[in-house]
């Protein structure tokens, strides 16, 4: 055993001791007490091993139920975004509306998700989930219906958009602050990227597999798969059983609940760095994302076709990304992780803004997806290990309403683009996020104080020293 060090043995069969003067895992292969698997040591893992720890929060149960679930239910949201734009350009042939369809949806989303936080902190958050996506099921019946019967109008299309959105703003911070309590502390991180992994799947299926029904049978049936991809993540979740849901019972009230969120974001240095990082992703980084078409047609010379392979050189980016996260998960590296991740993105972002080159381009966009979702995948893993319960429904849902203002960032940037060229505006971006993660990766006190220490939970078995 290690000298100074408590080891603790987790459910994968792994002897995690604890560094006392930094607080950092270090992992042990079983059986043998003295060679350490530092994030360096990883290459010398057999395949098998390293594919076990890649996957390892699938070994659980409920996880494994919720897994499935995500997937089922993130694949009907990529398909209705693809239907809903359809159906509203077909009832109005008219840009604009699919704009403001668009937005009556995002509206209640972003008003609504600080109040679906403290709710997610005060009830059950299974059941919320689970009463959630029985009611975003019901609104696909609901459109698929009024197509079939021929009585849909546009304001069906965005009253159910602007009720999906109000809906959502209550899902998503309960989904996301119920996942720690499927899996044990030491494979949290491995949950959050192999969770990431649905996202990027069903980016690349969902479109493609909905614009093919579109065209071979119609909206009505794209609505109905979308419902019935709802309804089948809703069973599975009734069937996930947790032995214990910490509820925070407080005797203040909604506003001050909310205040207390924003509050402790503001007055903790490690949740509003990253989460700093995250905003700072969503409207300076991933605007590059809004300007592509202009790249393509006007820069790159490349036409529509080209601007799909730059999409889909994107997705693949993220996706291996995400899997990257996955397998570097149990190296306790997160903070380290996302402030490199962020600096290359940034770089790789002004790079991109540069390329006079299409082959060039497509390899940049490929470096920026992975880039990207790599540290956007560790900072999630971050706040999932060391968010205090009673605030988690609250941080977690002001986190993930940094991808609701993306819009923002793409206006920033058309607006420059306008009268600068989209490569200024690109490069602007690049350098803001590349210059925010580089303060602190040059900050070595700051590092040293973003490390957050690792502490054991119900889920591991301490070991004698």
């Amino acid at each position: 055993m290690i000298k100074g060090s408590s080891v603790f043995l987790n459910r994968a069969g792994l002897f995690l001791p604890v560094n006392p003067v930094v607080g950092e895992r270090q992992l042990i292969s079983p059986g043998t007490e003295s060679s350490i698997m530092t994030p360096s040591a990883m290459q010398s893992v057999s395949a098998r091993r390293r594919l076990g720890l890649a996957v390892s929060a699938l070994r659980h149960r409920n996880y494994r139920l919720y897994w499935f679930g995500q997937l089922a239910s993130v694949l009907a949201q990529n398909m209705e975004y693809v239907a809903q734009s359809w159906l509203v350009l077909e009832l109005t042939n008219s840009p604009l509306m699919l704009g403001f369809t668009g937005l009556s949806q995002a509206i209640p989303t972003i008003t609504l998700t600080l109040v679906g936080g403290v709710i997610a902190d005060r009830a059950d958050r299974r059941r919320i989930m689970i009463a959630a996506q029985s009611g975003v099921a019901l609104l696909y019946f609901i459109l698929a219906f009024l197509i079939v019967t021929k009585q849909i109008a546009l304001w069906h299309v965005m009253t159910i958009a602007f009720i999906s959105g109000a809906v959502r703003a209550f899902d998503r911070p309960s989904r996301m602050a119920l996942l720690p309590h499927m899996v044990p502390k030491e494979d949290i991180p491995n949950a959050v990227a192999i969770g990431g992994t649905i996202w990027q799947l069903c980016k690349l299926a969902g479109p493609a597999l909905a614009g093919m029904l579109i065209y071979l049978f119609g909206v009505a049936l794209t609505y109905g798969l979308c419902f019935a991809a709802s309804l089948s993540a809703t069973v599975l979740w009734v069937f996930i059983r947790l032995q214990h849901q910490p509820i925070t019972k407080s005797s203040s009230g909604l506003l001050q609940q909310m205040k207390d969120g924003v509050n402790f974001i503001r007055d903790n240095e490690l949740y509003l760095t990253f989460i700093g990082l995250t905003f700072f992703n969503s409207v300076f980084g991933m605007s590059y994302v809004t300007l592509m078409p202009v790249f393509a047609r006007d820069i790159l010379h490349v036409g529509s076709r080209g601007f799909g392979f730059l999409q889909s050189a994107a997705g693949g980016g993220a996706l291996v990304g995400t899997l990257l996260a996955a397998v570097f998960s149990h190296t306790g590296r997160q903070v380290r992780q996302t402030t490199i991740g962020a600096t290359f993105f940034g770089l790789f972002l002004m790079l991109f803004a540069l390329s006079p080159a299409y082959t060039l381009s497509i390899a940049l966009v490929f470096a920026l997806g992975l880039s990207s979702q790599f540290y956007m995948t560790s900072v999630n893993q971050t706040l999932q290990l060391h968010l205090p319960e009673q605030l988690r429904g609250r941080v977690m849902g002001i986190s993930g309403l940094a991808w609701e203002v993306t819009p923002i960032g793409g206006t920033f940037a058309g607006t420059i683009a306008e009268f600068a060229g989209a490569p200024l505006a690109v490069l602007i971006g690049g350098a803001l996020v590349a210059g925010s993660a580089l303060r602190i990766v040059l900050s070595k006190d700051k590092m040293i104080r973003l490390e957050p220490q690792m502490t054991p939970n119900h889920g591991e078995v301490r070991v004698a020293t």
